[in-house]
């Protein structure tokens, strides 16, 4: 049991689910939401206040402007997209 707990809080220090992030987003806390999903994605849909950089753009000179002060959260297609969505 013990390292089932150390793998999921070793987990926790970089992943967010989309109760947690709604949470942290009513609270005010100072989020900064990447949507890496293609311009064309994002054009159709988006989380609020997302900003959009494309996975596959995404270097040290893409993100260098990005606030490394607030909690960063990516997402992308798929089922964690749907999820996130949802928050709102």
């Amino acid at each position: 049991m013990d390292d089932q707990i150390r793998h999921y809080e070793a987990k926790l220090q970089y992943e967010i689910d989309p109760w947690d992030l709604s949470e942290a987003l009513g609270r005010g806390d100072k989020i900064l939401l990447v949507d890496t999903r293609s311009p064309e994605a994002y054009g159709r849909s988006h989380i609020p206040g997302a900003i959009n950089i494309p996975h596959r753009m995404m270097s040290p000179a893409t993100t260098a402007h990005l606030d490394k002060t607030a909690l960063i959260v990516t997402y992308c297609d798929g089922f964690v997209v749907t999820a996130l969505l949802r928050v709102r």
